[in-house]
């Protein structure tokens, strides 16, 4: 069964219909791909659009293209705030968690299956969670993640700055999980009603 309220970003997109990213983006410039733009400014497409336009154009439409749940991969190397997270966000519908320690752990883990949502500490081993950032935002595979930033410590001027214009939400500890789960909600798109019943 086709679940018309899902949204795509166009990096998935581009992944379903086996094109690279510029393409789905001059897809949508051009028209022919119906899209709607987030308050961040991302591009998002329905799967009814989405489908409508694959079979305008007699594309194979996978079986599962509504089906897949939104992947959620968080780094955090205290385990007591690791569990808090999981336990927050693991209630949120049509999701997949998975969980790592280190910097270099979660670009390995990331290399092999992009997350849609990246919940990133910044003080992790391995390598830190600005490096981390500064990593998938310079990749074009990896710049669609969607990316909340947490921290324990106070940061620099620079590093605040770095996430503010590098991440789509950045929380101080202890973390406010309400505020939290809402906004991973609202960056995953996730039914609204499913949500509410979920919070």
């Amino acid at each position: 069964m086709i679940i018309t309220n899902r949204t795509f970003t166009t990096f998935e997109v581009a992944k379903i219909c086996g094109v690279f990213h510029t393409t789905v983006i001059n897809w949508a410039n051009k028209g022919r791909l119906k899209t709607r733009s987030t308050p961040g400014g991302h591009r998002r497409i329905a799967a009814a659009d989405l489908i409508d336009f694959m079979q305008r154009f007699e594309m194979p439409i996978p079986a599962d293209l509504a089906g897949r749940p939104k992947r959620i991969l968080i780094v955090e190397d205290d385990p007591a705030v690791e569990r808090m997270l999981t336990r927050a966000l693991e209630s949120l519908p049509g999701v997949e968690l998975s969980t790592c320690v280190g910097g270099l752990e979660a670009l390995l883990a990331i290399g092999k299956e992009a997350p849609d949502l990246l919940l990133l500490d910044i003080r992790i081993p391995q390598v830190n969670g600005i490096e981390v950032c500064r990593l998938l935002r310079t990749g074009e595979a990896t710049k669609p993640i969607q990316i909340i930033a947490i921290s324990g410590e106070a940061l620099t001027d620079d590093s605040r700055e770095f996430l503010r214009a590098h991440t789509d939400g950045f929380f101080q500890k202890p973390l406010p999980t309400d505020a939290l789960k809402e906004l991973a909600a609202d960056l995953l798109q996730l039914d609204d009603a499913a949500a509410e019943t979920a919070a």
